[in-house]
Protein backbone atom coordinates (compact mmCIF):
# COMPACT_ATOMS: atom_id res chain seq x y z
CA UNK A 1 0.00 0.00 0.00
CA UNK A 2 1.21 3.71 -1.16
CA UNK A 3 -0.07 5.48 1.37
CA UNK A 4 -1.34 8.84 -0.31
CA UNK A 5 0.16 11.87 2.15
CA UNK A 6 1.12 15.37 2.15
CA UNK A 7 4.86 16.17 2.00
CA UNK A 8 4.62 17.69 5.60
CA UNK A 9 4.06 14.33 6.53
CA UNK A 10 7.15 13.37 6.11
CA UNK A 11 8.59 16.35 8.22
CA UNK A 12 6.01 15.25 11.03
CA UNK A 13 7.26 12.03 10.74
CA UNK A 14 11.16 12.60 11.74
CA UNK A 15 10.40 15.45 14.34
CA UNK A 16 8.25 12.70 15.80
CA UNK A 17 10.17 10.15 15.21
CA UNK A 18 7.79 7.46 12.89
CA UNK A 19 10.05 8.35 9.69
CA UNK A 20 11.67 5.03 10.26
CA UNK A 21 8.56 3.35 10.96
CA UNK A 22 6.63 4.12 8.17
CA UNK A 23 9.59 3.19 5.55
CA UNK A 24 9.30 -0.40 7.78
CA UNK A 25 5.67 -0.42 6.79
CA UNK A 26 5.42 0.64 3.24
CA UNK A 27 7.64 0.55 0.03
CA UNK A 28 6.51 4.18 -1.06
CA UNK A 29 4.08 6.78 -0.62
CA UNK A 30 2.00 8.73 -2.99
CA UNK A 31 2.32 12.66 -3.41
CA UNK A 32 -0.23 14.71 -5.16
CA UNK A 33 0.47 18.78 -6.29
CA UNK A 34 0.11 20.81 -3.51
CA UNK A 35 1.55 24.02 -1.59
CA UNK A 36 4.44 22.23 -0.01
CA UNK A 37 5.27 20.65 -3.54
CA UNK A 38 5.77 24.19 -5.05
CA UNK A 39 8.52 25.48 -3.02
CA UNK A 40 10.34 22.54 -3.88
CA UNK A 41 9.92 22.81 -7.26
CA UNK A 42 10.70 26.62 -7.05
CA UNK A 43 14.31 25.88 -5.38
CA UNK A 44 15.63 23.58 -8.16
CA UNK A 45 16.41 20.75 -5.57
CA UNK A 46 14.79 17.08 -6.00
CA UNK A 47 12.14 16.62 -2.98
CA UNK A 48 15.10 14.35 -1.55
CA UNK A 49 16.90 16.97 -1.91
CA UNK A 50 15.03 19.48 -0.36
CA UNK A 51 14.23 17.16 2.61
CA UNK A 52 17.66 16.56 3.48
CA UNK A 53 18.72 20.12 3.76
CA UNK A 54 16.23 20.17 6.51
CA UNK A 55 17.48 17.24 8.14
CA UNK A 56 15.16 14.50 6.52
CA UNK A 57 17.00 11.64 4.90
CA UNK A 58 14.64 9.45 3.24
CA UNK A 59 16.11 5.87 2.64
CA UNK A 60 14.46 3.01 1.56
CA UNK A 61 11.18 5.05 0.60
CA UNK A 62 9.67 5.01 -2.79
CA UNK A 63 8.11 8.55 -3.85
CA UNK A 64 5.43 8.18 -6.44
CA UNK A 65 3.28 10.93 -7.59
CA UNK A 66 0.18 11.84 -9.76
CA UNK A 67 -0.83 15.06 -11.78
CA UNK A 68 -4.03 15.63 -9.66
CA UNK A 69 -6.51 13.35 -11.47
CA UNK A 70 -9.38 14.94 -10.05
CA UNK A 71 -8.29 18.73 -8.67
CA UNK A 72 -7.09 21.54 -11.19
CA UNK A 73 -4.20 22.52 -9.27
CA UNK A 74 -1.39 21.70 -11.31
CA UNK A 75 -1.15 25.24 -12.70
CA UNK A 76 -1.56 26.70 -9.28
CA UNK A 77 1.30 24.69 -7.97
CA UNK A 78 3.92 24.51 -10.67
CA UNK A 79 3.08 27.46 -12.67
CA UNK A 80 3.15 25.67 -15.76
CA UNK A 81 0.43 24.49 -17.99
CA UNK A 82 -0.43 21.02 -17.78
CA UNK A 83 0.64 19.03 -20.52
CA UNK A 84 1.67 15.00 -21.04
CA UNK A 85 5.31 16.80 -21.74
CA UNK A 86 4.89 19.53 -18.53
CA UNK A 87 3.52 16.73 -15.79
CA UNK A 88 6.82 14.86 -17.09
CA UNK A 89 9.11 17.52 -16.55
CA UNK A 90 7.45 18.04 -12.95
CA UNK A 91 8.20 14.55 -12.37
CA UNK A 92 11.93 14.58 -13.43
CA UNK A 93 12.40 17.53 -12.07
CA UNK A 94 10.91 16.46 -8.50
CA UNK A 95 12.93 13.56 -8.80
CA UNK A 96 10.09 11.44 -8.22
CA UNK A 97 10.59 7.40 -8.27
CA UNK A 98 7.18 6.95 -10.16
CA UNK A 99 4.77 9.19 -11.86
CA UNK A 100 1.13 8.48 -12.60
CA UNK A 101 0.50 9.17 -16.64
CA UNK A 102 -1.65 11.92 -17.93
CA UNK A 103 -4.73 10.07 -18.36
CA UNK A 104 -8.31 10.81 -18.64
CA UNK A 105 -10.14 8.77 -15.45
CA UNK A 106 -13.46 7.46 -17.76
CA UNK A 107 -14.92 5.89 -14.03
CA UNK A 108 -14.38 9.30 -12.13
CA UNK A 109 -16.62 11.13 -14.37
CA UNK A 110 -19.30 8.85 -14.67
CA UNK A 111 -19.52 9.84 -10.77
CA UNK A 112 -19.26 13.79 -12.12
CA UNK A 113 -22.56 12.96 -14.59
CA UNK A 114 -24.27 12.09 -11.51
CA UNK A 115 -23.55 15.27 -9.39
CA UNK A 116 -24.22 17.37 -12.18
CA UNK A 117 -27.41 15.52 -12.96
CA UNK A 118 -28.43 15.74 -8.96
CA UNK A 119 -26.95 18.89 -8.21
CA UNK A 120 -25.98 20.81 -11.24
CA UNK A 121 -22.24 21.35 -10.96
CA UNK A 122 -19.56 18.84 -9.60
CA UNK A 123 -16.70 19.28 -7.34
CA UNK A 124 -14.38 16.91 -9.99
CA UNK A 125 -11.67 18.69 -12.40
CA UNK A 126 -13.43 17.20 -15.76
CA UNK A 127 -10.88 16.76 -18.37
CA UNK A 128 -11.55 19.70 -20.99
CA UNK A 129 -11.25 16.82 -23.93
CA UNK A 130 -14.15 14.96 -22.47
CA UNK A 131 -16.24 17.81 -20.72
CA UNK A 132 -18.84 18.30 -23.71
CA UNK A 133 -19.69 14.74 -23.28
CA UNK A 134 -20.31 14.73 -19.51
CA UNK A 135 -22.31 17.95 -19.43
CA UNK A 136 -24.09 16.62 -22.05
CA UNK A 137 -25.26 13.50 -20.75
CA UNK A 138 -26.09 14.56 -17.67
CA UNK A 139 -28.33 17.54 -19.00
CA UNK A 140 -30.11 14.56 -20.77
CA UNK A 141 -30.72 12.69 -17.24
CA UNK A 142 -32.25 15.76 -15.56
CA UNK A 143 -34.15 16.42 -18.73
CA UNK A 144 -36.05 13.52 -17.85
CA UNK A 145 -36.01 13.70 -14.24
CA UNK A 146 -35.56 17.91 -13.23
CA UNK A 147 -35.09 16.80 -9.79
CA UNK A 148 -33.62 12.99 -9.23
CA UNK A 149 -32.14 11.36 -6.46
CA UNK A 150 -29.16 10.01 -6.70
CA UNK A 151 -29.84 6.82 -6.68
CA UNK A 152 -32.64 7.18 -9.76
CA UNK A 153 -29.96 9.58 -11.92
CA UNK A 154 -27.42 6.46 -11.45
CA UNK A 155 -30.02 4.47 -12.90
CA UNK A 156 -31.17 6.66 -15.48
CA UNK A 157 -27.00 7.23 -16.44
CA UNK A 158 -27.08 2.99 -17.04
CA UNK A 159 -29.80 4.04 -19.85
CA UNK A 160 -27.19 6.72 -21.85
CA UNK A 161 -25.13 3.67 -23.51
CA UNK A 162 -24.11 5.33 -26.30
CA UNK A 163 -23.40 8.96 -24.07
CA UNK A 164 -21.50 6.28 -21.90
CA UNK A 165 -19.26 4.74 -24.94
CA UNK A 166 -18.40 8.01 -26.81
CA UNK A 167 -17.29 9.09 -22.70
CA UNK A 168 -15.03 5.39 -22.36
CA UNK A 169 -13.86 5.56 -26.17
CA UNK A 170 -12.55 9.20 -26.37
CA UNK A 171 -11.35 8.79 -22.86
CA UNK A 172 -8.85 5.78 -23.91
CA UNK A 173 -7.99 7.59 -26.81
CA UNK A 174 -6.95 10.58 -24.93
CA UNK A 175 -5.03 8.49 -22.35
CA UNK A 176 -3.17 6.61 -25.24
CA UNK A 177 -2.44 9.88 -26.88
CA UNK A 178 -1.08 11.82 -24.07
CA UNK A 179 0.93 8.08 -22.82
CA UNK A 180 2.64 8.23 -26.25
CA UNK A 181 3.52 12.07 -26.24
CA UNK A 182 4.82 11.25 -22.69
CA UNK A 183 7.15 8.34 -22.90
CA UNK A 184 9.07 9.95 -25.82
CA UNK A 185 9.72 12.82 -23.77
CA UNK A 186 10.66 10.77 -20.59
CA UNK A 187 12.47 8.82 -22.99
CA UNK A 188 14.65 12.02 -24.00
CA UNK A 189 15.11 13.34 -20.00
CA UNK A 190 15.64 9.85 -19.16
CA UNK A 191 12.53 9.55 -16.85
CA UNK A 192 12.35 5.80 -16.34
CA UNK A 193 9.40 5.54 -14.12
CA UNK A 194 6.18 6.60 -16.29
CA UNK A 195 3.65 4.48 -15.02
CA UNK A 196 0.37 3.88 -17.53
CA UNK A 197 -3.17 4.08 -16.28
CA UNK A 198 -5.94 1.65 -18.12
CA UNK A 199 -9.00 3.04 -18.59
CA UNK A 200 -12.42 2.21 -19.97
CA UNK A 201 -16.06 1.89 -19.38
CA UNK A 202 -16.47 -0.55 -21.39
CA UNK A 203 -14.48 -4.02 -22.14
CA UNK A 204 -13.72 -3.61 -25.50
CA UNK A 205 -12.32 0.09 -24.84
CA UNK A 206 -10.30 -1.91 -21.59
CA UNK A 207 -8.79 -4.38 -24.14
CA UNK A 208 -7.99 -1.68 -26.52
CA UNK A 209 -6.30 0.74 -23.73
CA UNK A 210 -4.73 -2.45 -22.64
CA UNK A 211 -3.16 -3.68 -25.82
CA UNK A 212 -2.13 -0.46 -27.02
CA UNK A 213 -0.57 1.25 -23.74
CA UNK A 214 1.97 -2.41 -23.94
CA UNK A 215 3.13 -1.90 -27.22
CA UNK A 216 4.12 1.78 -26.34
CA UNK A 217 5.65 0.78 -23.41
CA UNK A 218 7.12 -2.09 -24.96
CA UNK A 219 9.14 0.24 -27.24
CA UNK A 220 10.61 1.92 -24.68
CA UNK A 221 11.39 -0.54 -21.63
CA UNK A 222 11.72 -4.17 -20.61
CA UNK A 223 9.57 -4.05 -17.41
CA UNK A 224 7.01 -1.42 -15.84
CA UNK A 225 4.03 -0.70 -13.75
CA UNK A 226 0.72 -0.51 -15.06
CA UNK A 227 -1.97 0.63 -13.33
CA UNK A 228 -5.82 0.02 -13.07
CA UNK A 229 -8.27 2.92 -12.94
CA UNK A 230 -10.90 2.44 -10.50
CA UNK A 231 -12.06 5.81 -10.00
CA UNK A 232 -11.44 6.34 -6.71
CA UNK A 233 -14.59 4.82 -5.12
CA UNK A 234 -16.09 2.01 -3.08
CA UNK A 235 -15.62 -0.54 -5.67
CA UNK A 236 -18.95 -2.63 -6.96
CA UNK A 237 -18.95 -6.12 -7.88
CA UNK A 238 -19.23 -5.28 -11.24
CA UNK A 239 -16.42 -2.78 -10.53
CA UNK A 240 -14.36 -5.72 -9.24
CA UNK A 241 -15.36 -7.76 -12.36
CA UNK A 242 -13.63 -4.88 -14.75
CA UNK A 243 -10.72 -4.99 -12.58
CA UNK A 244 -10.39 -8.28 -12.73
CA UNK A 245 -11.06 -8.26 -16.84
CA UNK A 246 -8.37 -5.41 -17.07
CA UNK A 247 -5.36 -7.68 -15.17
CA UNK A 248 -6.55 -10.69 -17.35
CA UNK A 249 -5.55 -8.29 -20.02
CA UNK A 250 -2.59 -7.00 -19.15
CA UNK A 251 -1.05 -10.34 -18.12
CA UNK A 252 -1.74 -11.35 -21.69
CA UNK A 253 -0.77 -8.71 -23.75
CA UNK A 254 2.27 -7.97 -21.73
CA UNK A 255 3.36 -11.47 -22.55
CA UNK A 256 2.50 -11.10 -26.00
CA UNK A 257 5.15 -7.61 -26.51
CA UNK A 258 7.43 -9.38 -23.84
CA UNK A 259 7.26 -6.44 -21.30
CA UNK A 260 7.34 -7.92 -17.43
CA UNK A 261 4.44 -5.66 -15.97
CA UNK A 262 3.50 -5.23 -12.36
CA UNK A 263 0.48 -4.08 -11.83
CA UNK A 264 -0.61 -1.20 -9.60
CA UNK A 265 -4.73 -0.68 -8.47
CA UNK A 266 -5.17 3.40 -8.36
CA UNK A 267 -7.38 4.79 -5.74
CA UNK A 268 -7.93 1.63 -3.57
CA UNK A 269 -10.77 3.26 -1.18
CA UNK A 270 -12.42 -0.28 -0.13
CA UNK A 271 -9.66 -3.06 0.01
CA UNK A 272 -11.87 -5.21 1.96
CA UNK A 273 -13.90 -6.02 -0.89
CA UNK A 274 -10.97 -6.91 -2.94
CA UNK A 275 -10.97 -11.13 -3.31
CA UNK A 276 -7.99 -13.32 -3.42
CA UNK A 277 -8.20 -13.86 -7.21
CA UNK A 278 -7.58 -10.20 -7.76
CA UNK A 279 -5.30 -9.42 -4.94
CA UNK A 280 -2.59 -12.31 -5.44
CA UNK A 281 -1.84 -9.85 -9.12
CA UNK A 282 -1.92 -6.71 -7.72
CA UNK A 283 1.70 -5.58 -6.70
CA UNK A 284 0.63 -1.95 -5.14
CA UNK A 285 -1.96 -0.20 -4.47
CA UNK A 286 -2.09 3.38 -3.65
CA UNK A 287 -5.02 4.93 -0.77
CA UNK A 288 -5.99 7.64 0.95
CA UNK A 289 -7.89 5.26 3.74
CA UNK A 290 -4.80 5.09 5.83
CA UNK A 291 -4.08 8.81 6.16
CA UNK A 292 -7.43 9.99 6.24
CA UNK A 293 -8.59 7.45 8.93
CA UNK A 294 -5.41 8.35 10.92
CA UNK A 295 -6.60 11.92 10.84
CA UNK A 296 -9.97 10.82 12.02
CA UNK A 297 -8.68 9.30 15.16
CA UNK A 298 -9.45 5.78 13.81
CA UNK A 299 -7.39 2.44 13.10
CA UNK A 300 -7.81 -0.73 12.09
CA UNK A 301 -7.52 -3.82 13.77
CA UNK A 302 -8.38 -7.72 12.85
CA UNK A 303 -11.35 -9.56 14.97
CA UNK A 304 -11.87 -12.98 14.68
CA UNK A 305 -10.21 -12.45 10.66
CA UNK A 306 -11.76 -9.81 9.57
CA UNK A 307 -11.24 -5.98 8.71
CA UNK A 308 -12.39 -3.77 11.42
CA UNK A 309 -12.40 0.04 11.56
CA UNK A 310 -12.67 1.68 15.23
CA UNK A 311 -11.94 5.01 16.89
CA UNK A 312 -8.91 4.93 19.31
CA UNK A 313 -10.96 5.88 22.79
CA UNK A 314 -12.59 1.98 22.01
CA UNK A 315 -9.46 0.00 21.86
CA UNK A 316 -8.34 -1.71 24.70
CA UNK A 317 -5.28 -3.64 25.75
CA UNK A 318 -3.96 -3.35 22.32
CA UNK A 319 -1.00 -5.74 21.27
CA UNK A 320 -0.13 -5.32 17.31
CA UNK A 321 3.16 -5.87 15.80
CA UNK A 322 2.91 -3.52 13.51
CA UNK A 323 5.78 -1.06 13.09
CA UNK A 324 4.20 1.79 15.23
CA UNK A 325 2.98 -0.39 17.87
CA UNK A 326 5.54 -2.69 18.90
CA UNK A 327 7.22 0.53 19.83
CA UNK A 328 6.47 2.28 23.32
CA UNK A 329 7.29 6.01 22.49
CA UNK A 330 5.08 5.41 19.27
CA UNK A 331 2.05 3.28 20.89
CA UNK A 332 0.68 6.08 22.60
CA UNK A 333 0.58 8.19 19.96
CA UNK A 334 -1.13 5.66 17.66
CA UNK A 335 -4.11 5.33 20.49
CA UNK A 336 -3.60 9.43 21.31
CA UNK A 337 -7.46 10.06 20.39
CA UNK A 338 -6.78 14.21 20.00
CA UNK A 339 -5.83 15.81 17.05
CA UNK A 340 -2.02 16.72 17.32
CA UNK A 341 -0.28 15.70 14.21
CA UNK A 342 2.19 13.33 16.09
CA UNK A 343 -0.92 11.41 16.22
CA UNK A 344 -0.77 10.54 12.89
CA UNK A 345 1.89 8.08 12.73
CA UNK A 346 -1.62 5.82 12.79
CA UNK A 347 -1.20 5.87 9.08
CA UNK A 348 1.61 3.61 9.35
CA UNK A 349 -0.43 1.03 11.64
CA UNK A 350 -3.12 1.85 8.79
CA UNK A 351 -0.94 1.17 5.76
CA UNK A 352 0.62 -1.85 7.63
CA UNK A 353 -2.83 -3.80 8.50
CA UNK A 354 -4.20 -3.06 5.57
CA UNK A 355 -1.03 -4.51 3.46
CA UNK A 356 -0.99 -7.80 5.24
CA UNK A 357 -4.82 -7.70 4.89
CA UNK A 358 -4.73 -7.68 0.71
CA UNK A 359 -0.92 -10.14 1.14
CA UNK A 360 -4.00 -12.56 2.22
CA UNK A 361 -1.91 -13.89 5.02
CA UNK A 362 -4.18 -16.96 6.43
CA UNK A 363 -7.02 -14.96 9.18
CA UNK A 364 -6.11 -16.95 11.71
CA UNK A 365 -2.33 -16.71 11.16
CA UNK A 366 -2.55 -13.25 10.88
CA UNK A 367 -4.75 -12.42 13.72
CA UNK A 368 -2.44 -14.24 16.19
CA UNK A 369 0.62 -12.26 14.79
CA UNK A 370 -0.20 -8.98 15.12
CA UNK A 371 -2.71 -8.86 17.92
CA UNK A 372 -2.04 -12.01 19.92
CA UNK A 373 -5.99 -11.95 20.50
CA UNK A 374 -8.85 -10.36 19.14
CA UNK A 375 -7.20 -6.63 19.50
CA UNK A 376 -9.64 -5.10 21.96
Amino acid sequence: IYPVIELADLFYAHEYGWLDALVEATEGVLLRPEPGLRRVFKSGLTIRGYLARRGVVLKGLKIMMDHGINTNNFHEVFGLGKTPRSIVQVYSRLGVDLGIAYDVPARLYEQAIIDIAVDGYTGIDIDGEVRDVVVNIAKTIREQVPKPSRELARRLLRNHEVGLRELSRLSVEVTLRRLGEMLQYADEIGFNGLVSVIQGIYRDDVEYCVREAIELMAQYKNTALIAVGTGGRVLSSSDVDNIAYAISKIKEYSAKYGLKVRVHLLGASSPDVLPQYIVKDIYSADSLTPRKRAAEGKIYILKNGRLELVHVSRVRDHLCNCPACRRTELQKYVLDGSGKRKNDVRLVHNTFILMNYLNKVQDEDLTRWLTGGDGL
